[in-house]
């Protein structure tokens, strides 16, 4: 697929952004988690990993050479799974309290899946 690159740059960039949106909300406490602030709950910040490596899946999405295209289908599928942990961690009801998924949540699992797959589809010119 010839503009692979460039939509798999483009999925990261928005997984950037749904990193910053409310994944869940707690009503009882009003208590309102993202990737980047959990606010008072023992989440920690799940964003921050899916930046980082968002980061070097940007530099392997750049990057011409072969064994680039390789790394990257490895942090991908990383992504794949911080993102499905990110899901059941911040999903999980407690002490008989359900958290509201919101949009985001559901989003970061399917752009990194999106992510994913561009990392098989490389535009590589062969000799």
């Amino acid at each position: 697929m010839k503009h692979s690159q460039t939509i798999g740059i483009l999925l990261t960039l928005l997984l950037f952004f749904c990193t910053t949106q409310p994944l869940v909300i707690i009503e009882s406490r009003n208590w309102v988690v993202t990737g980047w602030d959990a606010g008072a709950t023992n989440f920690g910040q799940s964003g921050k990993f899916l930046f980082y490596i968002g980061i070097l899946a940007i530099v392997f999405f750049a990057l011409p050479s072969l064994s680039a295209k390789r790394f990257n289908m490895a942090w991908a599928a990383l992504l794949v799974a911080w993102s499905f942990r990110n899901y059941l961690v911040l999903s999980t009801c407690a002490m008989g309290e359900c958290p509201q998924k919101q949009w985001a949540l559901y989003a970061c699992i399917i752009l990194s899946f999106g992510i994913l797959i561009m990392t098989f589809l490389p535009k590589l010119k062969t000799k």
